[in-house]
């Protein structure tokens, strides 16, 4: 009777483990997916988006892992759009892979629409917020199958980074290399 307990305790256990396991495929991404465009005079900003995910002990989330472009008076300033991973797997390498510019998780629960507002990680590569561990404190949003929203929030960045913490001084804003906000038109 002992040996079954135990093996039924043992199997309950398993259980409750698997349980906690997170599948974060979330809402519909797909319409992220693609190269978007900002065009102001002389400036041209786009932005590229893949499917992706990102692995770790406790959890698998998909989401969106982009990539960056800047181009002023025809001169580039950022060019970031190349080849981007496909997986970030915490269990292998706590550090974020070197061509991952933006991760968009697909993660939000409190979002019942098909589509979701997501929020964004920006690892600018100019500006290197926290040590070039990048800043969370913006979203996109699809205004129209064909319109994106792209908005970066640095004050709530760092305010996500730093509330509740007693070991970092005060962090001041340092801007970032791109728009801000911007309305992006999906590339055909």
């Amino acid at each position: 009777m002992k040996r079954i307990n135990l093996i039924l305790c043992f199997i309950l256990m398993n259980v409750a483990i698997w349980a906690q396991k997170v599948d974060g495929a979330g809402n519909n991404i797909d319409p992220y997916v693609g190269t978007w465009v900002y065009q102001s005079n002389d400036t041209i900003f786009k932005i590229v988006f893949q499917k992706g995910r990102k692995i770790s002990r406790y959890a698998e989330t998909h989401g969106l892992y982009g990539g960056y472009y800047l181009s002023v008076k025809g001169e580039v300033l950022e060019d970031y759009m190349g080849p981007l991973p496909t997986c970030w797997n915490l269990k292998i390498s706590t550090t974020r892979p070197d061509n991952m510019y933006i991760w968009a998780p697909n993660s939000n629960a409190y979002d019942k629409s098909k589509v979701p507002t997501m929020g964004i990680s920006f690892y600018d590569k100019r500006k290197k917020h926290f040590n070039g561990r990048g800043i969370s404190g913006g979203y996109i949003k699809l205004l129209s199958p064909e319109k994106l929203l792209w908005h970066l929030d640095e004050k709530e960045g760092i305010w996500w980074e730093v509330e509740g913490r007693d070991d970092i001084e005060e962090v001041l804003p340092i801007g970032f290399s791109v728009p801000e906000h911007a309305i992006l038109t999906k590339e055909k």
